[in-house]
This record gives structure tokens, C-alpha cells and sequence, in this order.
């Protein structure tokens, strides 16, 4: 059975509702795994908050349904509009929050305390609000772009945290944005049969609420990119509805911190669709920021056509049996480590 189908099979329930295995946080190394300092963790604790009452009494019903909260992670440039994408939706259908209240909240810098944007309200039909960045107005969203409305006017160069509350019932989702210096370096990879152990790995992740393995390399290789300052850039073609399992799969290996980006479907994309979907995520990173990333980790055909047909010009995939077009296959990571962890340092 193939991934999406197995992945929309499983939606009948929320991945939120399922049992996830108690499992520790990789603890991460005193000392970073190069000259430059990892991106910060972001984990000071968020405080408790009070419920209000939801605008509409069809909105209460749909809390028994389990939430499917999820934000968008963002690059961004000094200057450039600095938008919060938020969408709020209960149940295996995806049924739209509309018309209700979220509170906004900032970890600016990802240190300090948690201050309150404001509260705004979702959208209540497809179109209500221009698309941004790719993401379309399907309802039960919301469009802030934080640049405009902070006293303390727009964020600076640094890694944001963002989280998102539903006042009516107090359920959340998060996002992160990362304003990025002119000398910014990005690394993409994808995650499914690249870093975790078997490519439909997640199939039994979402069954069992287990956590599924790294091949042995993977987080030493993505730790010392990273510590020679690369920004990292996770993206996958899962389902939106898995983008919080999948941060906190990243997390819970002790992958360094970066933004994610799942598709924007609930089933997810596999083959030409799953190329076309990170082209296209490519695409847009470019036309936001004039960046591409310099390398680029895979192990499907999908990735080789995406990275490909988007001119990055180093790319490395995991026990690849297609032609890698001017790619560098290997079969464990480990092998890559001595050249990888030899590149020029740009610390942000």
C-alpha cells in the first residue's frame, strides 16, 4: 500500500488523538558540533492561559472532534512582510474553525519572556484573504503580518517563535519564523527515507504513536552543517496535518532546529506530485528571500527531479538506484562527515 494511501486511511483519526511513545528529548552536546553556535531551541515554557467563550456554538462541537492545528514556518528578509499563517480545523475532515478568536503570541529571539501580538480572527470562506507565500485562503485561517502591527516594530535578524490559540477552547499550533543575515547559507532535506530509517517509517509512527529511527549519521551530519552555520530547511511532502508530529520527530533525534514545511494537502504527495510540490516550495523560497539552498539531502527520484530542475548545486542521496544527475550517492552517512564537516564556516 503506498504511503498516501496509507496515510489517508489513517486520518480517520487525528494524529494528535493517537498514543505517542513517552520518549526523551535527545540531549543536546555542551559543546556545538563546529565554530558556530546552533540555532536556538526556543523551549521557554509558555504560560498557562484562560479560556473564553467561543463566538459560535457550532464552534464548541467541533472540539470533541481533536484539534488540527498547524502554523507555516517561514524564512524571511529584513524588510519583507513578516507573516503569521495559521490554520485552525478539527477531525479527519479537516472542519474549518471559522469566524473565531486566536490569540497571538511572540518569543522574540527566541529568549526573554512571551508577550501577546493581539487577537485576530479566522477567515470564514475560501478567498477571504489574498494568498501569501503560497498558502491559499481556504477558510478558518489567519493572515497577521506581524511587521505591521508590533509596538516594537518589525522582528530583527534572529529565530521567532510563534504560537497560536484558539480562546474558545485553548487548543494551539506554532510556527517559526527565521529573519535571516545577508550572509545566510540553507541546507534542504527531505526527511522520509532520508533521515528516518525506512521511507514509509511513518506509516507505523502514526499506527503506534512510536518514533520512528535515523539512520546512523544523519543527525551528526545535519548537526555539523549546522555548526558551521547553514540554516536548516526540512521539507517534506507529508500530509499538513502531520507537521507537528514531524517537528517533534526532528526534536525528539536531536536534529538541529530549522524550518519546516510540510505539503499543503491532508494526504500528502508521492512521486511527479511530491517533485512538483518541492520544486515549487523551492521556488517560492527563492522568489522570497533570492536564496537556494547550497546542499540538498534526498533519496528518491522525486528529490533528484526537485533539487535538479532547481539548480542547487550540491546534492546527496541516501542509497539512491537512479541516476543522481551529477548528485553524490552514498549509503551511510557517517562516509560524508570528513568532507562535510571540512566546510568554510559563515556564522550568522
Amino acid at each position: 500500500m503506498g504511503l498516501v494511501t496509507t496515510l489517508s486511511a489513517c486520518s480517520g483519526a487525528p494524529a494528535q488523538s493517537r498514543p505517542v511513545a513517552t520518549a526523551e528529548q535527545a540531549p543536546a552536546p555542551a559543546i556545538p558540533p563546529g565554530p558556530c553556535a546552533l540555532r536556538p531551541s526556543c523551549d521557554t515554557p509558555f504560560p498557562a492561559q484562560s479560556k473564553r467563550e467561543f463566538r459560535h456554538h457550532r464552534s464548541g462541537l467541533l472540539n470533541a472532534l481533536g484539534a488540527r492545528h498547524r502554523g507555516r514556518d517561514l524564512f524571511l528578509l529584513p524588510g519583507a512582510p513578516q507573516w503569521v499563517l495559521g490554520k485552525f480545523a478539527y477531525g479527519p475532515s479537516d472542519k474549518d474553525l471559522k469566524d473565531e478568536e486566536i490569540d497571538v503570541y511572540l518569543l522574540r529571539g527566541c529568549g526573554g519572556s512571551w508577550e501577546k501580538v493581539g487577537t485576530y480572527r479566522t477567515t470564514e470562506g475560501e478567498g477571504s484573504h489574498p494568498a501569501v507565500l503560497g498558502v491559499a485562503d481556504q477558510g478558518g485561517q489567519i493572515f497577521v503580518n506581524l511587521a505591521q502591527v508590533l509596538p516594537g516594530g518589525p522582528l530583527g535578524v534572529g529565530r521567532h517563535r510563534i504560537k497560536l490559540v484558539v480562546a474558545g477552547d485553548g487548543t494551539s499550533a506554532e510556527l517559526f519564523l527565521e529573519v535571516l543575515p545577508p550572509s545566510a547559507r540553507i541546507v534542504v532535506t527531505d526527511i522520509d527515507g532520508t533521515l528516518t530509517e525506512k521511507e514509509e517509517a511513518l506509516v507505523g509512527d502514526v499506527l503506534t504513536g512510536n518514533h520512528s529511527e535515523t539512520h546512523p549519521g544523519a543527525v551528526e551530519v545535519m548537526r555539523a552543517l549546522s555548526g558551521r552555520g547553514f540554516f536548516m530547511f526540512y521539507l517534506t511532502a507529508r500530509p499538513h496535518w502531520l507537521e507537528p508530529r514531524t517537528r517533534a520527530w526532528l526534536a525528539l533525534r536531536g536534529f538541529p532546529p530549522g524550518i519546516v514545511h510540510t505539503s499543503v494537502t491532508a494526504t500528502g504527495r508521492m512521486g511527479g506530485a511530491a517533485a512538483s510540490f518541492k520544486s515549487g516550495e523551492l521556488g517560492l523560497l527563492k522568489t522570497a528571500t533570492g536564496l537556494l539552498p547550497e546542499l540538498a539531502f534526498g533519496n528518491m527520484p522525486s528529490d533528484v527531479d526537485a533539487y535538479s530542475s532547481s539548480g542547487i548545486p550540491k546534492t546527496f542521496y541516501y542509497k539512491l538506484d537512479v541516476d543522481a544527475r551529477g548528485g553524490v550517492k552514498h549509503d551511510d552517512y557517517r562516509t560524508l562527515l570528513p568532507s562535510l564537516g571540512e566546510l568554510p564556516a559563515v556564522c550568522p
